[in-house]
């Protein structure tokens, strides 16, 4: 309207487009925005490497290293008593046999069957035990924390995640991705390439069916968008200066609730009115703004506009997922899942078992015959 010359100045959700510049004026800026999406939530770790999580790559390499050793040493000392204490007619493999099978007892907590006459022995298993005792506590406490206290995945909420996930994300319109088209950032020209542009009926559908999208939003000016060090100190400006989101209709509370709001805004820009050009009320209207900055009613009027036409529930949701923390997860109920990887190495223990057993009844029954 303002361009074929049926208005003299609009004013709503336009940035300062340089493309809209060619044809007409803009005045200073009226607010900051930014623009953001609310990702899909982390989902629950639950995979058959569950064991191994306890420890880190770095530990699980020093405990094998410890395991070797202690190995190493058993086998050695037990062809110490044979040879020279015991005189028995014992060989290098006896001996590197009895070492691995009594490391792997004393993992276990099981006792050996067999009888030692060297202190060496003695005491080296003794050192053994209480070493393998204090790993197995260890990891038993580790593998019980992951069990109780539930681990989430890497949401995507940031731009560098969003890319490295693929994450697709969709909106209602292209003036949404507009700004950031000639952008020479190469996340942000990655990230680019999974956004679609749907009907607010497709999109609401998307929301509800939790397929995995991410969902442009708007952070209000006024809106708490940076992180602070100190939780407590987070939780009181989330109460004092809780953040704005202009959030669009087709997102419901209860798709909401899967979601996750981004800990950066995709980018943010100042919006601007454009008027035609030489317009003589322009410097007016400039003085206008710096008045109306100056007196605190843009601040204001946020408020009053959140509180007369936005759904505060929403607010409080998107508002509640930056902080984890503040929601109460309660006791968390095992399942199969959680137990997958365990059972997975009870399986392999048993088909050892079977095909040892097999073998010395196949073993047993040749030497019978013969």
């Amino acid at each position: 309207m303002v361009a074929k010359g049926t208005a003299e100045i609009s004013v709503g959700a336009m940035y300062s487009w340089d493309t809209d510049y060619i044809y007409l004026d803009m005045s200073m800026y009226l607010v900051r925005t930014g623009v953001t999406c609310l990702v899909p939530a982390p989902k629950r770790l639950a995979t058959w490497l569950l064991p191994l999580e306890p420890f880190q790559f770095t530990l699980w390499l020093a405990v094998l290293a410890y395991l070797w050793l202690e190995w190493f040493s058993l086998s050695l000392t037990h062809r110490f008593e044979t040879w020279i204490i015991s005189n028995d007619n014992v060989t290098w493999m006896e001996s590197i046999v009895f070492g691995f099978v009594t490391t792997l007892k004393l993992l276990v907590s099981q006792s050996g069957s067999g009888f030692v006459v060297s202190q060496t022995v003695r005491v080296l298993l003794f050192t053994c035990f209480l070493n393998d005792l204090i790993i197995t506590s260890i990891y038993g406490g580790g593998l019980a924390s992951i069990l109780t206290v539930p681990s989430y995945g890497e949401a995507a909420d940031t731009v560098r995640r969003m890319l490295s996930q693929e994450l697709q994300w969709a909106a209602n319109s292209e003036a949404w991705v507009s700004t950031i088209r000639k952008s020479d950032d190469p996340h942000i020209n990655g990230i680019l390439q999974n956004f679609f542009i749907y009907s607010d009926e497709k999109l609401e559908h998307l929301a509800v069916s939790r397929a995995g999208y991410g969902f442009t939003l708007e952070r209000l000016p006024f809106g708490m968008s940076h992180k602070t060090p100190n939780k407590k100190l987070s939780y009181l400006l989330i109460i004092l200066f809780a953040g704005h989101f202009a959030i669009g209709d087709y997102l419901t509370p209860d798709s909401i609730n899967s979601l996750k709001i981004m800990q950066e805004d995709l980018y943010y820009q100042y919006s601007v009115a454009f008027v035609t050009r030489c317009w003589p009320l322009l410097s007016q209207f400039d003085d206008l703004l710096y008045w109306w900055h100056s007196a605190g009613l843009d601040k204001f009027w946020e408020w009053r506009v959140v509180a007369d036409n936005m759904n505060v529930q929403k607010q409080k949701q998107v508002e509640a997922t930056m902080y984890s923390y503040m929601e109460d997860i309660g006791p968390v109920k095992l399942g199969m899942s959680n137990f997958v990887g365990i059972l997975l190495i009870w399986l392999l223990g048993v088909l050892i078992s079977c095909v040892v057993f097999v073998y010395e009844v196949i073993r047993g029954y040749g030497r019978s015959c013969l």
